[in-house]
């Protein structure tokens, strides 16, 4: 079965050294302005940006900025939320019982991810996800409910931006 999420694309030759510094001006002005979003505008606290900074990374990195794989990439980053969560939830509220759902729960995801069964729900983004939530620095500062709006909204503004950047660029392209 083919992973539609993690399919190796052809990745494009780095930028020039000009252009390197151009792309690096966009990505500090939408640092900032993820930054001045999230603490102005959606109240979240700053430990929890972290989760549209991730998801920025992640799909810069893993997906090539392809739009179309956005969707994956915030619905695995989800459930990897979740499971951090539960990992933290179950243990807490239910004991050994409740820690050993949470890793029967987590092994099952790590198994649905090496077979790729369902790639929308759980996938790359899942696992990086995952890792994350369940550091322990993280189940004990973190607002989940913030951590969860950070990485959908993060997700959806980068996503937003990069992609009208990039029709923007292909137009400027087409023009010259």
């Amino acid at each position: 079965m083919t992973d539609t999420t993690t399919a190796a694309a052809e990745v494009a030759p780095p930028p020039g050294a000009v252009a390197g510094l151009g792309i690096l001006g966009i990505v500090l002005v939408l640092i900032v302005a993820w930054i001045v979003i999230g603490l102005q505008v959606l109240h979240i606290h700053d430990t929890a940006l972290v989760g549209g900074f991730l998801m920025l990374w992640y799909w810069a990195n893993n997906e090539q900025l392809q739009f179309k794989r956005l969707p994956a990439a915030i619905i695995g980053a989800l459930v990897g939320i979740g499971l951090g969560w539960f990992l933290v939830y179950g243990a807490t509220n239910y004991g050994t019982n409740g820690l050993i759902v949470g890793l029967l729960l987590l092994v099952l995801a790590l198994y649905l991810d090496i077979i790729k069964a369902v790639p929308l729900v759980v996938n790359t983004s899942t696992m990086l996800y995952v890792t994350i939530a369940a550091a322990p620095l993280v189940q004990l500062h973190v607002d989940w409910m913030e951590l969860v709006i950070s990485t959908v909204v993060g997700g959806v503004f980068f996503g937003l931006v990069v992609e009208g950047l990039q029709r923007l660029a292909a137009r400027s392209a087409a023009k010259a």
